[in-house]
C-alpha cells in the first residue's frame, strides 16, 4: 500500500472522495495515488496540500508514489 492510499484510508476517504477535492483526470489520480504512475511536479504539489504533508514524504525523486516499509 502506497503512504497515500494509507492517508486517505487512516481519515476514512476513497480516491473518488479525494479526487472530488482535488480534481484533475480520476484515472490518472487513481494510478498515482495506487503507486503505478509517476506524478507531475503539479499533482505532487495538490496531493501533498490536500493531505497536509511534504511531499518528500508522499513521493520518491521521480515523482512515484512510495510505498510503506
Amino acid at each position: 500500500m502506497t503512504v497515500i492510499k494509507r492517508n486517505l484510508k487512516n481519515a476514512g476517504v476513497s480516491v473518488i472522495d479525494f479526487h472530488e477535492k482535488i480534481g484533475g483526470n480520476r484515472g490518472y489520480l487513481y494510478e498515482v495515488c495506487s503507486g503505478t504512475r509517476r506524478a507531475t511536479a503539479p499533482m505532487r504539489e495538490k496531493i501533498a496540500g490536500a493531505l497536509e504533508l511534504p511531499e518528500a514524504e508522499l513521493f520518491d525523486e521521480r515523482g512515484m508514489a512510495k510505498f510503506e516499509q
